[in-house]
C-alpha cells in the first residue's frame, strides 16, 4: 500500500467521527427530540396494546406492531435531517425514479419494505423483539392475575405469533393488499394511501420477524438437546482433564473463541444492516426501475392474458419494493471492507451508550430503594435508548455519506442508471 493509501485508512476513521460530531453539534436539538418522541411513541403503543387486547385481540396486535415503529421512524427523521447537510445526499437529491405501480416519483414510503428487511435484522438479532413480547406477555398476564382469575388465553395469537401456513398466507395477502393500494394510489395521489402500504409491509415483516425469532430460539434448543451436543461437549470435557496445565489457558481461549462466534450478528451483521437501513433511506434515489420483461410467463399460453398481465404487474410491484434493497447493498459492496469495520467498531460504542447512560445515573443519584427505582428505571432507559438512536443516526449519516460519495465518484452502473431519464410506467 503507498504512502497516501495507508494516510487515507488512517484519516477515514477520524473524517467519519468528526463528520458525525458537526451533524451532532448543529442537530441536536432536533435529534433529541426525535429520539424521546420514538422513546415515547413506544411506551403509548406496548400500553395501548396490553390495554386493547383484553377486549379487542386484533386491535392490540396492531397496536403492538406500532412498537418497532418508535424505533425505526425517529431513525429515518434523523437521518433525514442529517442528510440536508451531507454533500452526497445533496446530490442525490435531485435524481428522480418513478414507483413501478402507482407511477408517483419513488419516495421512502414506496420503498418502505427495503428499509424494514434489514431493520428487522436488527430487532431480531438484539433480542427487541422478543423483549417486546416478553413485556407484552408479562403485563398482560399481571393484568388478569389482579382481576382474580385464572388466565386462559392464547397469547401466542394475541401477539401475532403464528404457525408457517398462516404466515406464508399473511404474506401473500399482504403483497397483493399493497399493490392494489399501489393500483389505487396512481388513480386517487392521496399521501394516505401510501401511507397504509407502507404500514401494511411493517405489519408484515412483523409478523415473518416474529416467526424467525421463534424458529431460531427453537432450533438452538433443539441442537442443545440432542445426543450429538451432548457427546460433543463430554468429549470435550474429557480433553481438556487430559491436558494437565494446559487445561486452562486452552478453555479460556476456546471459550473466548466460541464466545466471538456466538457474537457474530451483534459484531457484524447488526452493523450491517444498520448501514443497509441508513443507505436505502438517503440513497433509495440510487434504485434502478424494473425491467417489464416477463418472456416465461409470455410462454405459458395457456394462461389467460389478463391473468398474465395481472402477474407481470405484481411481480413488477414486488422487485420495485426491494430494489432499494440492493441497491444499498450494492452501495455499500462499493465501498469496501475498511468502512464498514470502522463503522463496526463505532457502533459498538453506541450500542453500550444505555449501559454507561445507567451507569452514570447510578453515579449521580447513589444508593436508591428499590421500589424507588423500579418506579423510575423505565425513564432511565427510555432517556438511555435516545442518546444511543441519537448517536447511532449521526454516525450512520456521516458513514453512509462517505459511501455514496465513493459511489458516485466511482463510475458505477447504479449510479449511471440512476442518472439517466427516467420516464413513467405503463398503466
Amino acid at each position: 500500500m503507498s504512502r497516501s493509501g495507508l494516510t487515507a485508512v488512517i484519516r477515514e476513521p477520524f473524517a467519519v467521527l468528526i463528520e458525525a460530531g458537526r451533524l451532532f453539534a448543529r442537530h441536536w436539538p432536533t435529534l433529541v427530540a426525535l429520539a424521546l418522541l420514538g422513546v415515547a411513541v413506544r411506551g403509548a403503543a406496548h400500553w395501548g396494546a396490553v390495554t386493547a387486547s383484553d377486549h379487542v385481540g386484533w386491535l392490540g396486535l396492531l397496536l403492538l406492531t406500532i412498537v418497532p415503529l418508535g424505533y425505526l421512524l425517529p431513525v429515518i427523521a434523523m437521518l433525514h435531517r442529517c442528510g440536508g447537510d451531507l454533500p452526497a445526499v445533496r446530490a442525490l437529491s435531485a435524481r428522480r425514479g418513478t414507483d413501478a405501480t402507482s407511477g408517483r416519483e419513488r419516495r421512502i414510503w414506496h420503498v418502505m419494505v427495503s428499509v424494514l428487511v434489514p431493520f428487522m435484522t436488527v430487532y431480531v438479532a438484539n433480542d427487541l423483539l422478543r423483549n417486546d413480547i416478553k413485556s407484552f406477555q408479562n403485563a398482560a398476564v399481571a393484568d388478569e392475575f389482579n382481576k382474580g382469575f385464572e388466565v386462559t388465553r392464547d397469547f401466542g395469537n394475541r401477539v401475532g405469533i403464528y404457525p408457517l401456513q398462516v404466515v406464508v398466507m399473511i404474506v401473500v395477502i399482504a403483497l397483493v393488499v399493497r399493490f392494489a393500494l399501489g393500483r389505487a394510489e396512481k388513480k386517487w395521489p392521496f399521501l394516505a394511501l401510501a401511507a397504509l402500504g407502507a404500514f401494511v409491509e411493517v405489519y408484515y415483516t412483523n409478523v415473518v420477524a416474529k416467526l424467525a425469532a421463534g424458529v431460531q430460539s427453537e432450533a438452538t434448543t433443539w441442537v442443545e438437546d440432542r445426543t450429538a451436543a451432548h457427546w460433543a461437549v463430554s468429549q470435550y470435557d474429557a480433553v481438556i482433564t487430559r491436558l494437565g496445565w494446559m487445561a486452562n489457558p486452552v478453555d479460556t481461549a476456546t471459550s473466548w473463541l466460541f464466545g466471538l462466534l456466538g457474537s457474530f450478528d451483534v459484531l457484524v451483521i447488526v452493523p450491517l444492516a444498520w448501514l443497509t437501513v441508513a443507505a436505502v433511506v438517503l440513497g433509495h434515489q440510487l434504485a434502478p426501475e424494473p425491467s417489464r420483461q416477463h418472456r416465461a410467463l409470455e410462454r405459458l399460453k395457456v394462461v389467460p392474458a389478463p391473468v398474465r398481465r395481472g402477474f407481470a404487474a405484481l411481480t413488477d410491484d414486488v422487485r420495485s419494493r426491494f430494489s432499494a434493497l440492493f441497491s444499498g447493498l450494492r452501495v455499500l459492496a462499493r465501498a469496501g471492507l475498511v468502512p464498514m469495520l470502522l463503522f463496526c467498531l463505532a457502533y459498538l460504542v453506541a450500542l453500550r451508550i444505555p449501559y454507561l447512560f445507567s451507569l452514570l445515573v447510578r453515579l449521580v443519584a447513589g444508593p436508591t430503594d428499590t421500589n424507588t427505582w423500579l418506579a423510575f428505571s423505565p425513564i432511565e432507559n427510555a432517556f438511555g435508548l435516545a442518546v444511543s438512536m441519537v448517536v447511532l443516526s449521526v454516525l450512520l449519516a456521516a458513514a453512509i455519506n462517505r459511501m455514496l460519495a465513493a459511489t458516485l465518484t466511482g463510475g458505477g452502473s447504479s449510479a449511471d442508471s440512476a442518472a439517466a431519464p427516467t420516464t413513467a410506467p405503463p398503466a
